[in-house]
């Protein structure tokens, strides 16, 4: 392993988790995920705002794309945006070839549950009607790609790809701990507050909620990142087995000593860039 991985391991695990353990105010953690966002874009990607779907979304285009992905952005349901994700949003168009579409759905505990997955599916729903597109979200936005895709196979839409990256796919608060002395970045309390501003009183079963309960029979060939021993790698286990039941074809790549969602240092860290080149060359095979 890299001395920046390295780095970046140490730095989730002795610097940022333990600030995410502090109940916070919501803005708080949203002014530093939003100045963690702010580097310098590539210039060959056009970077634009608009609305899709009554959404407002950023849009990164690569030189020659080809093919559109939709991306729904990580940050617990509370946190993130277009803007926040555009480093990862360049990378993955110049990796894939292909238009990135971030959508700034609403965020929880504003507008919580159904605010973000009707966002979403209103996104989906216009970028439908444009031709074939892929489908894929990271943490959050990965617990969202997989809400959005039940929706369009039962209406008879179906992505060409879908890609999760450490997808959060099952929110009810009872469920067990998983076993945390390898998560490097989140506190267990963090993610139950998370949880609870979100759902705001929902059944933590509806599939909406939590797709782990969602028919997925007919899904598109599928690649799930995750940190290895994180606090989410149960729920990538429990959507790889969904996902096989609905006859898909999953590749599922765990990756040790990196914290959540790692591919947001893109650009800094070895094994960022060689799993975001791994989505990309994904994304450009035939499905």
């Amino acid at each position: 392993m890299s001395w920046r991985d390295r780095a970046l391991a140490l730095g989730a695990r002795f610097g940022v988790k333990p600030i995410l353990s502090l109940p916070l105010p919501w803005a708080v953690h949203r002014q530093a995920f939003r100045l963690m966002g702010l580097r310098a874009l590539p210039s060959e990607v056009e970077v634009a705002q608009k609305m899709v779907g009554g959404i407002s979304c950023g849009i990164f285009t690569p030189p020659g794309s080809s093919g559109t992905l939709l991306w729904l952005h990580g940050g617990g349901f509370v946190l993130g945006s277009a803007r926040s994700y555009a480093t990862l949003a360049s990378a993955l168009a110049l990796q894939s070839g292909r238009r990135v579409v971030v959508p700034d759905y609403r965020l929880a505990p504003e507008h919580p549950f159904p605010a973000a997955p009707d966002d979403c599916r209103d996104v989906a729903h216009a970028l439908a009607a444009q031709g074939p597109f892929a489908l894929g979200g990271d943490s959050a936005g990965g617990c969202l790609a997989v809400v959005t895709l039940a929706e369009l196979l039962a209406e008879g839409m179906t992505p060409t790809h879908l890609v999760l990256v450490s997808p959060a796919a099952d929110l009810d608060p009872d469920r067990p701990v998983p076993d945390t002395r390898d998560e490097l970045l989140f506190p267990v309390s963090l993610l139950r507050r998370v949880g609870r501003d979100y759902a705001a009183g929902a059944d933590p079963t509806d599939p909406r909620v939590s797709p782990v309960h969602a028919d997925l029979d007919g899904a598109p060939p599928t690649l799930i990142h995750c940190a290895k021993g994180e606090l989410l790698e149960e729920d990538t286990d429990a959507l790889e087995e969904r996902l096989r039941t609905g006859r898909a074809k999953v590749t599922v790549e765990k990756t040790a000593g990196v914290p959540h969602v790692w591919h947001l240092c893109v650009g800094r860290t070895p094994k960022a860039d060689a799993a975001v080149a791994r989505i990309g060359a994904f994304l450009r095979a035939a499905p």
